[in-house]
């Protein structure tokens, strides 16, 4: 029996803690579950968040490049507004502007000072009639001449174009400039290394021919010809129409020489 106010209960033990109980121990491991998920589920948000948005591209606008064998080489094309022509007698090609036009009907244009020296692929610019004779305010073409060394072969070919295409006056004078050194790069790849040399011409004495004008001649060397290209055209005087040539435009044509072969 129990004695009241005794904890005492027989066979000599003693009555332990009194029980917890077990709702609050289940509400409490609930509580802390509940907290270790939502701890994981922000953990992995946080982990995840930046992977799951996909990378913004990259946009590139630089200059296309091209690889030639073993390693890349980074080249810049422009291609240049105009009519292409192709010179097979110089093995060269050239770009005109829209305003020059083909003179299919030419015979080749052959030097009296320098025997073995003639242009074809005639190209003119803007034919005019004159005191009964026919006149051009330019002209562009091609050949291949003897080798010889660059700077004065380059010199004496504009010396002699320069005076044979402005005859007909009391006088014709001719002044080539420093030649420069020029390369140019087959579609192959192949590159040539040349000269261009330009002429400033006067003339007096002809009120239908150009006063002033100017010659490109351009040489490049093969090792076999020097492959001639011939640009020119009037800059000055003459009739008020046509107008003459642009000495940008005659300059851009020279730029254009591409070795075909």
């Amino acid at each position: 029996m129990t004695y009241p106010g005794g904890d005492y209960q027989g066979l000599g033990f003693y009555p332990g803690p009194p029980r917890r109980d077990r709702r609050l121990l289940v509400i409490i491991a609930s509580v802390a579950a509940i907290v270790l998920v939502v701890g994981a589920v922000v953990a992995i948000i946080l982990l995840q968040g930046p992977a799951s948005t996909p990378a913004a591209p990259t946009s590139s606008t630089g200059p296309t490049t091209t690889t030639t064998g073993s390693a890349a080489k980074t080249t810049t094309t422009t291609k240049q507004a105009g009519q292409k022509v192709e010179n097979d007698t110089a093995k060269l090609s050239y770009v005109v502007p829209d305003s020059w036009t083909p003179i299919d009907s030419a015979t080749p244009i052959t030097l009296k000072a320098l025997p073995g020296v003639s242009i074809d692929h005639l190209v003119g610019l803007t034919e005019y009639q004159c005191g009964g004779k026919s006149y051009s305010r330019g002209v562009v073409g091609g050949g291949k001449v003897a080798r010889g060394e660059l700077n004065q072969r380059a010199t004496e070919i504009a010396q002699a174009f320069g005076k044979q295409l402005y005859t007909g006056g009391s006088g014709v004078e001719v002044v080539p400039g420093t030649p420069e050194p020029v390369t140019a790069v087959t579609e192959a790849g192949t590159e040539l290394k040349g000269v261009r040399v330009t002429a400033a011409i006067t003339s007096t004495g002809d009120a239908c021919l150009a006063g002033k004008g100017e010659l490109v001649i351009v040489l490049l060397d093969d090792g076999t010809d020097l492959r001639l290209l011939l640009v020119n055209g009037d800059t000055e005087g003459g009739p008020a129409t046509p107008p003459p040539a642009r000495s940008a435009d005659l300059a851009t044509i020279a730029a254009s020489i591409r070795p075909l072969g």
